[in-house]
């Protein structure tokens, strides 16, 4: 009886070390997965990250080679090359008996940069008619420029859908033609809305570029 006693108490002992191990790996785990994060940018296009002056950082190509180095923000930094890049980041802890040194940062960035590039001109949106406060809207023809640039200088196949954020809105935009083959340079994106609006609402009208990223644009002054 006291050695089967024994045999169970050595047996609880074993399940509680597995138990308290597995915790202590979940949550290494878990602290590991949010020391790296990864982002997506065009080539040419403008990076920033914002920094304590005490952080210091590294940026290395997929190679491994360093490219640049810095303390502090990171300010419009752009990558003529798309491809994979990775951003190190070393934060300075004062010490303090007692105090909590964790990262506030993530120790590193993957930065993938994409071949292409599109820019919104948001000053040459057109409506084929006014947009009225309660009104369904059928196949409003809406228009916007874009440029497009490919590093590989070819085109690209636009397909996203136009959507609206905001207090009693529903409109939603599809491409005339349900898709835009874009070409570098200028192009006219042609959306068809529908859907309806209220007065004096702010609507965001949210385009998506090639990377999916999302660019907004206030349609209060266009509302009737």
């Amino acid at each position: 009886m006291k050695k089967n006693t024994i045999s169970l108490i050595f047996f609880r002992f074993v399940l509680t070390m597995m138990l308290i191990g597995g915790t202590i790996s979940a949550q290494s785990h878990a602290i590991d997965s949010k020391e790296q994060e990864a982002v997506i940018v065009s080539y040419n296009t403008p990076f920033s990250y914002l920094l304590d002056d005490s952080a210091e950082w590294q940026i290395k190509n997929n190679n491994g080679e360093i490219l640049k180095t810095g303390s502090g923000n990171i300010s419009n930094i752009q990558f003529s090359v798309p491809g994979k890049y990775h951003l190190f980041i070393n934060e300075k802890h004062n010490h303090i008996v007692g105090g909590c040194e964790h990262n506030q940062y993530p120790s590193q960035i993957d930065i993938m940069v994409s071949p292409d590039k599109i820019t919104f001109d948001f000053t040459t949106i057109k409506f084929s008619k006014n947009i009225m406060d309660g009104q369904s809207l059928n196949d409003v023809l809406m228009t916007v420029d874009a440029v497009y640039s490919s590093y590989q200088n070819k085109t690209f196949v636009y397909t996203d859908t136009l959507k609206t954020a905001g207090v009693g809105t529903s409109i939603i935009g599809k491409l005339k033609n349900g898709k835009a083959v874009l070409k570098p340079g200028l192009n006219k994106l042609e959306f068809l809305l529908n859907g309806t609006s209220s007065k004096g609402n702010n609507i965001m009208l949210d385009f998506r570029d090639t990377n999916g990223q999302v660019h907004s644009y206030t349609l209060t002054l266009k509302i009737k």
